[in-house]
C-alpha cells in the first residue's frame, strides 16, 4: 500500500514538472525571438511571481484549514484551463509577448497553491522518519520530469508549431491531477474543528515563525536558493542564443543538464545528508557557487554543460534537505502556512531581481547575471555556516533518516 503511494506521490510530481518545464522552454524561447530583449525575460521571470506575493499568505492558511488533497486538485485543474486559453490564443493567432506574461502570472499562482498543497498532503500521509527519503525521491522525480520536459521542450520549440507543442503540455497537466486526485486524503486533524477567523489564522503563522526563530534562517537559505534556480533558469534561453549563439535544441539540453544535476541532488539527498551533516547547506552553496563560475567566465558550450549541471545539483540539494528539515521541525498544523511563507520570500526575491538581472544582462551581457549571483551565493554559504551552529538545526540533521 505504501509503494503505490509512494508511487502515485512521484507520478504527480513528475508529470507536473515535465510539462512545467516543457511549458517553460516553450515559452522563453519563444519570447526571446520574438523581443530579441533580455529585459522581457527578467520581467517574464519576475511578473510570473508577483501574484504569488499576495496569494501566498491566503494560500497558506487554506491547506491548513482545509482538504490538502482537493485544493492540490483544484490548483492542477486551475492550470489545465490556463493553458487551454494559451493554446486557444496560439491557435487562433491571437497570441502576444505580453498575454504569455500574463498567462505565466496565472500559471505561477496555481503552482503557489499547488506545491504546499501536495508537499503539507506529503508531510502528513507519510510517516516522521521517512520524509528526508520521501522528499529526496519526490525532488528526484520532478527533477526527472524536468529532465524530461525540458529536453522535449528544446526539440518540440525547433521542430513543430506552438500550438502542438503546448498541446502536449496540457495533457501533461491534465495527466498530474488525475494522478493526484489517485492519493490517498490526509487524516482528519482535530484542531481543523476549531477555526479562528482566517486573518487570525495567518496571524498565528507569523507568530509560530517568530517564536522559532530557526525558521527565519530557514527561509533566508531557501530564499537564496530558490533566486539563484529561477534566475538561471529564466535566463538560460537568453544564455544559449545570445551568448553561446546556439538553437533551441541547445537550449532544451542545457536546460536537461541543469535538471540532472537536480535529479542527482535527489537521489543523492540522503547520503549528501548523513555526510555533511549539520554543514549540508554549506556545501550545496559552495558547489552552486562553483557552478555559477564555470558559467560566467566561458562562451563554449562544455563548460556550460559542467556549470549548469552543478547549479542545478546545488540548488535542488539545497531545496530538497532544507525543506525537509522545515517539515520535520515544524507542527503538522502549521505546515502549509509555513510553506506559503516560505515561498513569499522566495517569489518576493525573485520578483524584485527579475527587471534588475534583465537590465544587467540588457546592459552588460547575459554572463554577467550569472557573476553577480555569486554575491547571494556567498551570503548563503555565511548564513548555512552560522545555522549550521543552530541547536535546533542540529537536532533535527543529527536524526536518523529512512
Amino acid at each position: 500500500m505504501l509503494h503505490m503511494k509512494t508511487g502515485r506521490l512521484l507520478g504527480s510530481y513528475f508529470l507536473y514538472e515535465c510539462g512545467r518545464a516543457m511549458y517553460f522552454v516553450l515559452t522563453t524561447w519563444i519570447l526571446f525571438q520574438w523581443t530579441n530583449d533580455p529585459l522581457y525575460t527578467g520581467l517574464f521571470v519576475s511578473f510570473g511571481f508577483l501574484p504569488g506575493m499576495v496569494s501566498n499568505l491566503f494560500f497558506g492558511v487554506l491547506v491548513d484549514r482545509y482538504s490538502r488533497k482537493k485544493l492540490a486538485v483544484a490548483a492542477g485543474a486551475s492550470s489545465v484551463l490556463i493553458l487551454l486559453f494559451l493554446w486557444t490564443t496560439f491557435a487562433m493567432g491571437t497570441e502576444s509577448p505580453w498575454l504569455i506574461i500574463l498567462v505565466h502570472m496565472l500559471l505561477q499562482t496555481a503552482g503557489s497553491l499547488f506545491r504546499p498543497a501536495l508537499q503539507a498532503l506529503t508531510a502528513a500521509i507519510f510517516p516522521k522518519d521517512a520524509l528526508p527519503k520521501i522528499f529526496s525521491w519526490s525532488n528526484s522525480s520532478t527533477i526527472t520530469g524536468s529532465l524530461i520536459g525540458a529536453g522535449g521542450g528544446g526539440v518540440l520549440a525547433g521542430t513543430l508549431p506552438a500550438e502542438v507543442s503546448l498541446g502536449v503540455v496540457l495533457l501533461l497537466f491534465t495527466a498530474s491531477t488525475l494522478s493526484v486526485m489517485q492519493l490517498g486524503e490526509a487524516p482528519f486533524r482535530k484542531e481543523q474543528q476549531k477555526h479562528l477567523s482566517f486573518f487570525l489564522d495567518m496571524k498565528e503563522g507569523f507568530r509560530y515563525v517568530h517564536h522559532h526563530p530557526l525558521f527565519y534562517g530557514l527561509f533566508f537559505l531557501l530564499m537564496i536558493g530558490q533566486l539563484i534556480f529561477h534566475t538561471s533558469l529564466g535566463f538560460l534561453s537568453v544564455y544559449t542564443s545570445a551568448h553561446l549563439l546556439q538553437g533551441a535544441f541547445l537550449y532544451g539540453l542545457l536546460d536537461a543538464v541543469f535538471s540532472i544535476g537536480g535529479m542527482a541532488a535527489g537521489l543523492l539527498g540522503t547520503w549528501w545528508w548523513k555526510l555533511f551533516n549539520n554543514s549540508l547547506a554549506v556545501w550545496a552553496f559552495a558547489v552552486t557557487s562553483c557552478g555559477l563560475l564555470f558559467v560566467s567566465l566561458t562562451n563554449n558550450v562544455w563548460p556550460a554543460f559542467i556549470g549548469f549541471f552543478l547549479i542545478g545539483f546545488g540548488t535542488s540539494c539545497i531545496r530538497a534537505l532544507l525543506q525537509s528539515v522545515q517539515q520535520m521541525a515544524s507542527d503538522p498544523a502549521f505546515h502549509g502556512r509555513l510553506s506559503s511563507l516560505r515561498m513569499l520570500a522566495n517569489q518576493s526575491s525573485v520578483v524584485l531581481s527579475g527587471p534588475l538581472f534583465g537590465a544587467i544582462a540588457s546592459t552588460s551581457g547575459v554572463s554577467f547575471v550569472f557573476l553577480w549571483l555569486l554575491l547571494p551565493a556567498g551570503a548563503g554559504i555565511l548564513w548555512a555556516h552560522i545555522q549550521s551552529r543552530h541547536p535546533d538545526f542540529q537536532a533535527v540533521t543529527n536524526q536518523r533518516t529512512a
